[in-house]
This record gives structure tokens, sequence and C-alpha cells, in this order.
């Protein structure tokens, strides 16, 4: 596979753009392509949350769960990303696999819970609080 310049890949590409077809079938060629990460630390599930593109975060996901756990080189992780995307749907579906990830903090101290709370995202927030008290 070719890499770019900023270490981005066709899968980064297709993720950020919402091609599902392309990431299935890209992802089917090499699951490993997943984890390659930007030259900034953003791995392909961090563009597509950030982006709003459901469907590819659920198949990133199902490849590997544990992704919802790299952070780029901010300390961010892609749970960060769908708060500043303002996508409840892509929220819960990076929560579902180990809800410990809304306590992650960025390199500046901030959970997700922190970006929502500054950004004005009631739903994130009271999400936050359904999940952290069952």
């Amino acid at each position: 596979m070719t890499i770019d310049l900023s270490n981005s890949t066709a899968l980064h590409t297709a993720a950020t753009q919402g091609h599902i077809d392309v990431v299935n079938l890209l992802l089917e060629s090499d699951s490993n392509l997943a984890k390659i990460a930007r030259n900034n630390g953003k791995t392909v599930l961090h563009s597509a949350a950030r982006m709003g593109h459901l469907e590819v975060v659920k198949a990133l996901l199902n490849k590997d769960p544990s992704t919802g756990f790299r952070t780029d080189k901010k300390g961010q992780t892609a749970l960060h990303m769908a708060v500043k995307g303002q996508n409840e749907e892509i929220l819960l579906e990076l929560v579902k696999p180990e809800p410990a990830v809304l306590s992650l903090e960025d390199n500046k101290g901030n959970t997700a819970l922190h970006i929502a709370t500054k950004k004005g995202r009631t739903q994130v927030i009271l999400y936050s609080f359904i999940v952290h008290s069952v």
C-alpha cells in the first residue's frame, strides 16, 4: 500500500470521505492498514469519527475494537474527535466496546466529556452521565 508524505494511505482518504465500500475492500485486502497513523498520530478511526461516517466507524471497530483507545499526538482518541464532530451515534459506537474510553484524557487533561462541556454538546454530556451511572 502506498503511503504519502503525511503517512496517509488510501484507507485514510476513503474513511475521511465516508466511502464505506472502498473502506471494506481495503480492510479485506489488509486489515493492518487501519493501524497506520498519520504523522499527527491520527488513525483512520480518528478521521471517520471526526467526519461523522458511522458505517466506516462500525467497520473499523468490527475489525479491531481496541483501536478506539489509540491516541494521536495530542493524546486524543477517536471519541474526542466524535465529540468535536457532534455525532452522538458515533459516540455510542465508540463507547460500546469499552465505556472506560470516556475516562481517557488528552495531553491537556481533557476527557471527551470536558470537550463536550466546553462546546456545549448537551447530548454527549447526558450520555456520559448515563454510561457512568450504570
